[in-house]
């Protein structure tokens, strides 16, 4: 029953999964999932289901999918954002009393947990896993019951951003009244792997260019190099962390910062191990945000044990980046803050 479409806006659409009965419905907000209200009988069917969000104007919630049942009971998911989030969802479906398909059941993952099951476990199987990616909304369709299920998928990097951004500004600048209730980071990483040489360019002005590697064989994310700007105006070109001069590196892109008003507000991306490495883990993509745009991301943001991380974003400004790096590849990367 699922399918995959891509949209104009960036996310994938999965599903729905479940009966061609019903009113269609879109559940797609503007913040963050933060709350499922589920309806269900143990033994019988998905009654109804309601999402609750959160953006920069506060909590939002959408009507209930489904029609109304008395005997039935409700559960509540309470998502801890920004530490946690939604990556995978499964369930089952098959007929109700009038012979008619209709969700029976669901059950949903984020990066921490399982909840659920919550219906009645059996009939025909669905799921589908975000990885690398982060579930943003839903879709699907109802009447007296919950008829079918689908979601809308992102990559985590931009997910993370776009929940903290007025998504109306076409330059993307970063929503203060958000980032006010984000917690700052009292570590700002190294985020990756605990192996490596550990590596420090230390603290500048800002941030003028950013290069980044490849592996033209492997073609996969390999090492970074910055250009910084001084207190005197002066450029400083770091060593280029990870990769080596034996390795066919070639430069995939050349990040420029305009020098005036824009500056770099956060990094994100995924680590994870590195093919016939014996175990090596590394960063494998890497995003860079600035207070306004998005440069990235570089690299691939899905495989088998990939880990996402985040400078969890604040009213700051990167001013320099440390890390570690082992066998040639850049196996952790962090960040040097300059709060505002």
């Amino acid at each position: 029953m699922g399918t995959e479409r891509k949209s104009e806006e960036g996310y994938l659409t999965h599903g729905p999964w479940g009966g061609p009965n019903g009113e269609t419905w879109i559940w797609m907000p503007k913040g963050i999932i933060k709350k499922i209200t589920i309806i269900h009988r143990d033994h019988v069917v998905i009654d109804r289901i309601k999402f609750h969000s959160d953006d920069c104007t506060g909590e939002i919630e959408s009507p209930f999918y489904g029609g109304p049942c008395d005997d039935a009971r409700t559960d509540t998911i309470c998502i801890d954002y920004p530490y946690e989030y939604l990556v995978s969802i499964s369930g089952t479906y098959g007929c109700d009393h009038t012979d008619d398909d209709v969700v029976q059941s669901l059950c949903f993952v984020t990066n921490k947990t399982r909840y659920g099951p919550y219906g009645f476990d059996d009939g025909t199987p669905f799921s589908y896993e975000a990885k690398g990616g982060v579930i943003v909304g839903f879709h699907g369709r109802a009447d007296y019951f919950l008829d079918a299920i689908g979601v809308y998928v992102m990559p985590a990097s931009l997910a993370f951003f776009r929940n903290f951004t007025i998504e109306k500004n076409p330059k993307h600048e970063l929503c203060s009244s958000c980032m006010s209730r984000i917690i700052t980071p009292k570590e700002a990483g190294p985020w990756g792997a605990s192996v490596g040489k550990l590596w420090d360019d230390g603290v500048f002005s800002t941030i003028k260019h950013i290069n980044v590697f490849m592996d033209e064989s492997l073609k996969v994310f390999r090492a970074v190099q910055f250009v910084y700007l001084k207190r005197d105006a002066k450029s400083f070109l770091s060593s280029v962390h990870g990769g080596t001069c034996e390795d066919k590196m070639e430069q995939a892109s050349l990040v420029n910062l305009d020098g005036k008003d824009e500056y770099l507000t956060q990094i994100s991306g995924f680590y994870g191990p590195v093919g016939g490495y014996d175990g090596l883990e590394a960063i494998k993509s890497i995003t860079f945000i600035t207070n306004k745009t998005i440069y990235g991301p570089y690299g691939e943001e899905q495989g088998d044990g990939y880990t996402y991380f985040t400078s969890t974003i604040s009213p700051g400004k990167v001013v320099g980046f440390h890390g570690r790096k082992s066998n040639g590849f850049l196996t952790a990367i962090g960040v040097h803050m300059e709060y505002i």
